[in-house]
């Protein structure tokens, strides 16, 4: 529990109304009680404040309130990470290493280090400061992980993948799988050997269920700072930058290249042997069919500018309205 007053000084916002007033959870505006906090910084719940039963609301206007108890701050998603950050009572795990685990003596170990039931680690992998792998873990032989790693329950890294400082991989992930790559002759698939790796910077999360496959004739990378969502698939070769943010459901073909601070919304499939320029965004459900420049938005299958494909669009539509009026002249 915290009262409103030390609550608006934890995230530099100004208080409005009853500073003694006692919050003791987070809840969504329309479930809160007169024990609870509230963000209503976006438009559609501004309207929803004198129907909540909140104690304060977190808001960017004084003028939202309109005589309610709350936080005015400059940047409410800071806010919002602060605040529940506080109230996050999810049980912290104790560091221990399970006796169902199973660590090849050739492993050093840190002095703070998880290890999970049923979770193998093979010969030369080297392990960081505070490391915490959860249950089932399977981790290969020759694979790094940096410290304050955290590498969820059931993952599997192939050998030699390298994960770095303060990365999120979350439950189910596979990082290293061989990639989909064959040469068909006389009927025959011929496997391409991938001897290379993957490589992951510091400060990254991987979703759960995402596959990351290791490259053929050049290392997968990931730099610092990328977040994807579950269900990611990076084939080999592929090159991201750093600061990248790839929704769910998005798919990355083979040797493609990603420059720095790149989005690409849900379910996105990007082709491979392209390039993605810097701060490209990916509209949701496109499909980059060809190398773009970046700098814009891009929608669509194949993916184009915004506007341009507004206007195509645009043009379609009015050809459609003109098929059925000729079609109703004509009968």
């Amino acid at each position: 529990m915290i009262s409103l007053k030390e609550l608006a000084n934890k995230v530099n916002g100004h208080l409005i109304g009853d500073g003694t007033i006692i919050i003791s959870k987070v809840d969504d505006i329309h479930s809160a009680s007169n024990e609870s906090i509230a963000f209503a910084f976006l438009p559609k719940y501004k309207k929803e404040i004198a129907l909540s039963n909140a104690a304060a609301f977190v808001v960017t206007s004084a003028n939202d309130l309109e005589n309610n108890h709350g936080i005015v701050v400059e940047n409410p998603y800071l806010a919002m990470i602060s605040i529940l950050d506080f109230f996050d009572e999810r049980p912290v795990p104790e560091f221990n290493i399970s006796n169902h685990s199973d660590i090849h003596k050739s492993v050093k170990k840190s002095s703070n280090l998880h290890v999970g039931s049923f979770s193998v680690i093979d010969q030369n992998v080297v392990l960081g400061e505070n490391v915490f792998i959860g249950n089932g873990v399977k981790i290969n032989a020759g694979c790094m992980i940096g410290d304050n790693s955290v590498i969820y329950d059931n993952v599997v890294l192939y050998d030699n993948t390298v994960i770095g400082k303060n990365c999120i991989i979350n439950a189910g992930t596979v990082i290293g799988s061989d990639g989909f790559g064959y040469h068909t002759s006389s009927d025959t698939h011929h496997k391409i050997p991938h001897i290379k790796s993957v490589i992951i910077g510091n400060d990254v999360e991987i979703g759960s269920a995402c596959t990351i496959d290791r490259g053929s004739v050049k290392d997968t990378t990931i730099a610092d700072f990328c977040k994807f969502d579950n269900q990611v698939h990076i084939a080999h070769n592929v090159s991201i930058g750093k600061g990248c943010l790839l929704a769910g459901g998005v798919f990355v073909g083979g040797s493609t290249t990603i420059k720095d601070f790149v989005t690409i919304a849900g379910k996105s499939d990007i082709a491979p042997h392209i390039s993605l320029g810097e701060k490209s965004v990916i509209a949701a459900r496109s499909c980059v069919l060809k190398s773009l420049p970046g700098s814009e938005m891009y929608a669509g299958n194949p993916a184009r500018p915004i506007k341009e494909k507004q206007k195509r669009d645009a043009i379609y539509t009015r050809f459609e309205i003109l098929e059925k009026r000729l079609k109703k002249n004509a009968s």
